[in-house]
């Protein structure tokens, strides 16, 4: 397995279509010179990671992980990548900052990576997705971004925050960005245990529970969450997937087709489906001005979305956002991705109001509940 930038591997945005890239990894020629196929397993947008997989004869040389918590102003690192196609480049400086929050341009619009490493080691475009090390040539975080305009002030995610989004998200099939299989999984006394199933997931509605154990994948075996997520992460929306069980009554196969991660982000998570569109409002001054906005094409029943009174053909025009003043301040919203990244960060007012709505020449604001694990 190998993590890097989900800018890298997997960009968004300029009519780049989804699944049009061909991935490769090569290795340096000191390590045997070989390319191989590479799949993408997972996408973290959010902190701009990606885990990619190679089917190869190992064993591999890897860097050892280091820590973040502990790094020190003035310590020497060392950045590996191929910056403007120079490949397997070595450049040097030192730790210039931590839990620096920077803003980078994400889709055509911009995004607050916050806690990042500030390093003066050269690092330009080519740089991003590998490794930045310390002076015992320990991993303390992966390149992503530069200062534009700037020399000598390059970032990185540290290492500490990547091993945390590893464990918890990209070897998380259940978050799957190429499916939607709607259970959860987790190592309980040697055993992987389905301890969360959602109601109106794939795997609900094929019959599965929680407390079953999954000891198999389309008949290949499988004991902790790494295993399962290196079988199950393969897997693309459409598919149809066989999952090994023991429940209370005995063992058993159950087979279901895995929906698309939209499927999760509306029916699962916001309770409703939306798609892009724009209004014109007329300001205070008396000008007109286009305003983005999110039309709800359909209201799922029993969840946070019915019970907030959404109708179809509503216009979702804001998301209430904490400010680092201690306030808060409601933000436009111009894709249905943004606003599920909006509910599922760490930003999202956690009181009162967070969603403004339009509805005909009326508007009004009120809170959506969402899973608290989705």
């Amino acid at each position: 397995l190998i993590i890097t930038n989900a800018h890298v591997a997997a960009p968004r945005g300029n009519g780049i279509a989804e699944g049009s890239i061909t991935l490769e990894v090569s290795f340096a020629d000191e390590f045997g010179g070989e390319i191989y196929p590479a799949t993408l397993l997972n996408v973290d947008y959010e902190w701009d990671l990606a885990l990619l997989k190679i089917e190869a004869k190992g064993p591999f040389t890897y860097a050892p992980l280091g820590k973040s918590s502990d790094l020190i102003k003035g310590e020497k690192v060392i950045a590996i990548g191929t910056p403007l196609g120079n490949s397997h480049s070595i450049t040097s400086g030192i730790i210039s900052g931590v839990h620096r929050d920077i803003i980078v341009n994400v889709n055509g619009g911009k995004k607050k990576i916050p806690g990042l490493i500030q390093t003066d080691a050269a690092i330009n475009p080519g740089n991003s997705g590998g490794p930045l090390l310390n002076a015992y040539g320990e991993l303390i975080g992966i390149n992503n971004a530069t200062m534009e305009a700037a020399d000598g002030i390059g970032f990185a995610i540290p290492v500490d925050r990547v091993a945390e989004i590893l464990e918890q998200r990209l070897l998380d099939a259940g978050r799957s960005s190429r499916f939607w299989v709607g259970l959860t999984v987790e190592e309980i006394d040697g055993q992987l245990m389905v301890v969360d199933v959602d109601k109106r997931g794939p795997a609900a509605l094929a019959g599965l529970h929680t407390g079953s154990v999954v000891y198999g994948v389309d008949g290949e075996a499988v004991v902790t969450r790494t295993d399962y997520a290196t079988r199950m992460l393969p897997h693309s929306a459409g598919d149809t997937i066989t999952l090994s069980l023991k429940t209370p009554r005995g063992s058993r196969d159950i087979s279901f087709e895995l929906l698309p991660t939209r499927s999760r982000d509306t029916i699962g998570y916001l309770g409703f489906d939306a798609v892009r569109d724009v209004v014109v409002l007329r300001r205070r001054n008396g000008f007109r001005s286009r305003v983005p906005i999110l039309r709800v094409t359909r209201v799922y029943p029993e969840t946070g979305a019915s019970a907030l009174g959404l109708l179809i053909d509503d216009a979702i025009v804001g998301v209430r956002m904490e400010t680092s003043l201690r306030g808060s301040e409601w933000q436009e919203v111009r894709s249905l991705s943004e606003l599920v990244s909006h509910f599922r960060g760490s930003k999202l007012a956690k009181s009162g109001d967070n969603l403004w709505v339009l509805r005909g020449d009326d508007s009004f604001k009120g809170r959506l509940e969402v899973p608290a694990d989705g």
